[in-house]
C-alpha cells in the first residue's frame, strides 16, 4: 500500500492525500526552486539528494514510502553522475505500481519521443520547463494526474484503433529512431518513438529503415493537442503497404 492510500484519509490542500512532495532534479538548484513554489502552495517539499537512489529499484522504493506525490525531471544523469535511470521510468514505475501522482517535466523537447514516448501511456502529466514556473500549473498537474489514477483517463488520453505510416527512419543519441504519420489524428506532425517499440529486431538501423513506407495499426490517444502527448498502446507488428489504406492524416 502506498504512503498515497495511507493518508488519503486526511484534509490536505490538494486532495487525495497530497502533503510532502519529493522533487528529483539533477540541477539541485532548479530543484529547490520548485520546492519553494510548492511551500508557497502549502505544500511540504522534499529536495530528494540522488545519491541516495542510484539506480530506478532504490528510487521507487525510497520515494513510494517518503512521499504523497512527486514532481520529477526527466534528465537525471547530465548533471549528477551516477543515476542509471531517467525521469519517465521512474514516474511510469511510481504511477502504476504504486498509484502515486506525479508531473514528469523536461527542458529538452527532442528527448520527449525517444526517452519519454515508451512510458506515456502511463504518465498522464508531462510540463515542459517554463511551465514549472508557474506553482498553479504544478499543482493542476498533480491534481490531473491523481484524477487518472482514481477514474481512469479523460477524453485526451482515451485511445482508438487506427493506422501509422512510417514516413522514416533514423539514429538519435538514444537509438534507432521511427516518425510515424496518425490516421485520424487532427494534425499533421509526426509521432517519433523508438524502433524497438516495435520489436527488438528493429534495433537494427536496415530492420528499421525496411518499415518506411509502411503501415501498421495501434492504438493512439487521437486526443492529443500536440506531439509530445501523443502515445500509443497495443502495436500490430503486422505490416501493410498503404494502397488502399484510409489514413486520414490531418
Amino acid at each position: 500500500m502506498s504512503v498515497l492510500e495511507l493518508d488519503s484519509r486526511l484534509e490536505l490542500p490538494v486532495g487525495g492525500g497530497i502533503r510532502i512532495v519529493a522533487v528529483l532534479d539533477d540541477d539541485r538548484g532548479q530543484a529547490k526552486a520548485v520546492g519553494f513554489q510548492l511551500e508557497d502552495e502549502g505544500l511540504e517539499a522534499l529536495v530528494v539528494d540522488l545519491d541516495e537512489i542510484p539506480n530506478v529499484d532504490d528510487a521507487v522504493a525510497w520515494v513510494s514510502t517518503r512521499a504523497h506525490a512527486v514532481i520529477c525531471d526527466l534528465q537525471l544523469s547530465p548533471m549528477h553522475d551516477g543515476i542509471a535511470y531517467d525521469g519517465a521510468q521512474l514516474v511510469a514505475r511510481l504511477v502504476s505500481e504504486h498509484r502515486i501522482p506525479c508531473v514528469l517535466t523536461t527542458g529538452f523537447a527532442p528527448d520527449v519521443g525517444m526517452l519519454v514516448r515508451p512510458h506515456r501511456h502511463t504518465i498522464p502529466v508531462l510540463l515542459t520547463r517554463d511551465q514549472t514556473e508557474q506553482s498553479d500549473v504544478l499543482i493542476e498537474g498533480l491534481t490531473r494526474c491523481a484524477s487518472e489514477i482514481r477514474e481512469g483517463r479523460d477524453a485526451g488520453r482515451r485511445t482508438y484503433r487506427v493506422p501509422l505510416f512510417v514516413e522514416r527512419a533514423g539514429m538519435t543519441q538514444y537509438g534507432v529512431a521511427l516518425d510515424a504519420r496518425v490516421g485520424g489524428w487532427a494534425h499533421k506532425t509526426p509521432m517519433r518513438f523508438p524502433a524497438r517499440m516495435l520489436g527488438d529486431e528493429y534495433t537494427s538501423p536496415a530492420e528499421a529503415e525496411a518499415l518506411v513506407g509502411k503501415v501498421f495499426f495501434a492504438h493512439v490517444n487521437l486526443g492529443a493537442k500536440q506531439e509530445p502527448d501523443l502515445f500509443f498502446e497495443a502495436p500490430e507488428v503486422e505490416f501493410i503497404e498503404p494502397d488502399g489504406q484510409e489514413l486520414h492524416f490531418g
